[in-house]
């Protein structure tokens, strides 16, 4: 009966993993397929191998969309790790559960929002602080940080904040006995114990800031990846997006499994030889 459980579970998990990847991985080797000699693309159809999809994703069409997009990502990811890092750090700290509960909550409601109500509110409050119109060049790209700001910083919160409650009180107190302040505290120990969960909050926020369209075309006229992939006809180039991300999943989970080896391989070298000591000592 146990290893029928064991064997349903690890049978959920992985079709569960088909579904997310299969997609993924279709869409990376269709991306190599040419399209057809009227300029049409098709996922049903091999035509022949080739790499115009790419050669297209790095063309000067799309080179200030890629940069506008990392740009984004990159100064987004930075507000919302700053920003969560002291709320959760803060709700940490908090004594008051009534107070801790009712942060938690809120953060969580814009999870559910829809991303409509949320560009279109996002485009009322920014007009009304820069007192201009939704498509102000000079304000475009700052409106657009904003507002990315607000859509992941829930995300930031949720994923930081099971890490930051099991940080022991009993490190950060023993870092000011030995004579640290509180602010070289914060760095020395809770920073560095964050810092696992802090880059794959810049992981996640980079994606979520990448894909986003909705909320960039509503709030500002900056043009991205998104915008470009969204209001045109789907072409070969977006696939590209996706295989190249495919790569970097890829690329990021063999790093991790070899980090983690190496991590168990130590411990049980450390284990070994505690072992050995011990019976030497005796």
């Amino acid at each position: 009966m146990n290893k029928l459980k064991q064997v349903l579970k690890y049978s959920y998990i992985i079709l569960i993993l088909l579904f997310m990847y299969v997609p993924i991985i279709f869409g990376t080797i269709f991306s190599f397929n040419e399209p057809s000699d009227k300029g049409t693309f098709s996922v049903t159809t091999w035509n022949r191998t080739s790499f115009s999809a790419y050669r297209e994703l790095f063309s000067k069409s799309h080179g200030l969309a890629f940069v506008n997009s990392f740009l984004l990502g990159f100064s987004t990811s930075l507000f919302v790790i700053t920003l969560s890092l002291l709320t959760v750090f803060a709700l940490w700290r908090q004594k008051n559960k009534g107070l801790r509960s009712y942060v938690q909550t809120t953060s969580n409601i814009p999870l559910i929002n829809p991303d409509v109500i949320t560009g279109l509110t996002l485009a009322i409050v920014l007009n009304i602080i820069f007192l201009g119109t939704l498509k102000a060049t000079s304000e475009g790209f700052f409106r657009a940080i904003i507002a990315h700001t607000a859509m992941c910083l829930p995300y930031g919160i949720l994923i930081m904040l099971p890490k930051s409650d099991k940080f022991s009180k009993n490190i950060f107190e023993a870092s000011q006995d030995l004579g640290y302040s509180k602010i070289a505290t914060w760095f020395k120990t809770y920073f560095v114990y964050m810092l696992g969960t802090i880059g794959f909050t810049f992981i996640i926020t980079m994606a979520l800031s990448f894909d986003d369209f909705i909320i960039t075309r509503i709030v500002s006229n900056t043009e991205t990846l998104g915008t470009q992939l969204y209001e045109g006809q789907f072409q070969a180039w977006s696939l590209g997006i996706g295989a190249i991300s495919l790569i970097i999943v890829i690329f990021g989970n063999t790093l991790y499994g070899i980090y983690k080896t190496t991590q168990g391989i130590r411990a049980k070298r450390a284990i070994s030889l505690n072992k050995k000591e011990m019976l030497i000592q005796r």
